[in-house]
C-alpha cells in the first residue's frame, strides 16, 4: 500500500506538471490502468499457482490491475512507472506431501522500465521494446497437513524484459497490450514469472 500512495504522489505531481505545461514542448504525459495476469513456467516446480478469484472479486481488492504513469519523449522513447498486487493460490506446494487448506502467494510490485519504440503507423500504432526493474515484496502463507499455520516473507530487486504494442484509434489516447519476463526466479516460489497486460493510456 505504501508504493500504491507513492505512485499516487508520482502521478499528482505528473498532472500538476502536465498542467502547468512544463514538459509540453518535449514530452506527453499519461496515467496508465492495466489489467495485470501472472503466469508462472509450466517447468517451475511451484507452476500450479494460479489466480483463482473472478474478475470482481479482483477488482474489489485490487489484485492484477496496475496503476501507473507513463511519460513519453519524443518518437522513440518513454518511460514507466506503475504498482500492482497479485494474489495466487495452489492445492500443492514444493516440499510437502499435502495441505491442510490452500497455500496463498501475494505479492506487491513497484516497476519502473525503459520503452523504447518503433512506430508503425506514426502517433496511431507502434511496437515496443521494455526492460528495467521491478521491485516485490511477497508473502507465502501455508499449513501442512498436522501442522501450524506458516507465513514467509521476501523481498527481492530484479530486472524486466518485455514487448508490446499500443495503439490510438482516435488520437491522444492509447490502447496497450504487453508481456513482461522477470530476469530471475520469485524467491518464495522458486519459480519463473511472466506477466501479460492489456490496458488504457489516458493522456492528459
Amino acid at each position: 500500500m505504501k508504493k500504491f500512495l507513492t505512485i499516487l504522489s508520482i502521478l499528482f505531481f505528473e498532472m500538476s506538471i502536465a498542467e502547468a505545461g512544463i514538459l509540453s514542448p518535449l514530452a506527453d504525459t499519461f496515467i496508465t490502468v492495466e489489467l495485470s495476469k501472472s503466469a508462472l513456467s509450466h517447468k517451475s516446480i511451484n507452476s500450479d499457482f494460479k489466480n483463482q478469484n473472478d474478475f470482481v472479486a479482483s477488482l474489489k481488492q485490487f489484485d492484477d490491475i496496475a496503476f501507473g504513469g507513463h511519460l513519453r519523449i519524443g518518437k522513440y522513447l518513454g518511460f514507466n512507472l506503475n504498482w500492482s498486487q497479485t494474489s495466487l493460490k495452489s492445492n500443492s506446494l514444493n516440499g510437502f506431501q499435502s495441505l491442510q487448506d490452500k497455500a496463498k502467494y501475494k505479492s506487491d510490485q513497484f516497476n519502473a522500465t525503459t520503452l523504447l519504440f518503433l512506430p508503425i503507423i506514426t502517433k496511431r500504432a507502434e511496437l515496443f521494446f521494455e526492460g528495467g526493474i521491478v521491485d516485490i515484496g511477497s508473502k507465502l502463507h501455508y499449513t501442512p497437513t498436522g501442522g501450524a499455520k506458516v507465513e514467509k516473507k521476501s523481498h527481492q530487486t530484479m530486472f524486466l524484459y518485455g514487448i508490446g504494442a499500443q495503439v490510438s484509434p482516435l488520437g491522444g489516447d492509447f490502447i496497450r497490450i504487453s508481456a513482461q519476463r522477470y530476469a530471475g526466479r520469485i524467491g518464495l516460489l522458486d519459480a519463473n514469472y511472466t506477466t501479460f497486460r492489456i490496458g488504457y493510456l489516458k493522456s492528459f
